[in-house]
């Protein structure tokens, strides 16, 4: 009997991890569900998943479908929660406003043109953010310039001819052709050395 107890596997002891009561996260407008990686992390901290997808959404509804919106939950000990949505990124809006979908891959590249009237129009927009209330507009436009200069967003100072864009633009969805296709390429020739 002595041996049956000696061979019983003993638990390991179970380490709970406690998490802070504020949650910040990108989430995609009328986006949310409880699908990884969104669900499980605010399973973790104990909300109904559900109920906080259905609130999100509902809040989000005049918002464009898939603009990423950084999120932040207040989770109180009963369970309950804040809910503090800003306005999209400004990457996100920043390029939108280009009409590109992404930004440079090289260094002298330049994926897309704005004025500095766009600048000054995203500006506003995020000024309304909980975090740059108070923060002067002119502050605010060269953070966005500097964020332009990061993703590869030329600033010029006169308007935008629509005809001479769009040219720009095209030639644009061509060289990201290009580039997409050089990198499938090298992906496959790696494989085909790795096998």
């Amino acid at each position: 009997m002595a041996s049956k107890v000696a061979t019983r596997v003993r638990k390991k002891d179970i380490v709970k991890v406690l998490h802070g009561t504020l949650f910040k996260t990108n989430i995609k407008a009328q986006m949310a569900t409880a699908a990884p990686p969104l669900g499980p992390q605010l399973g973790q901290r104990g909300l109904n998943v559900a109920n906080f997808c259905k609130d999100f959404n509902k809040e989000t509804g005049h918002i464009k479908p898939g603009a990423v919106l950084p999120t932040r939950v207040q989770i109180k000990p009963d369970r309950t929660y804040d809910l503090e949505i800003c306005s999209p990124t400004s990457s996100w809006l920043l390029m939108r406003a280009a009409g590109i979908r992404r930004g440079r891959q090289y260094g002298g590249e330049i994926a897309g043109k704005l004025s500095v009237k766009h600048i000054y129009e995203i500006a506003k927009i995020k000024s309304r953010d909980k975090v740059l209330v108070g923060v002067p507009l002119k502050d605010i436009c060269e953070m966005l310039i500097e964020n332009c200069r990061k993703i590869g967003v030329k600033v010029q100072h006169d308007d935008l001819d629509p005809v001479e864009y769009k040219e720009f633009l095209d030639k644009r969805r061509e060289t990201v052709a290009q580039q997409l296709q050089e990198w499938a390429d090298k992906k496959a020739a790696k494989m085909l050395r790795t096998t």
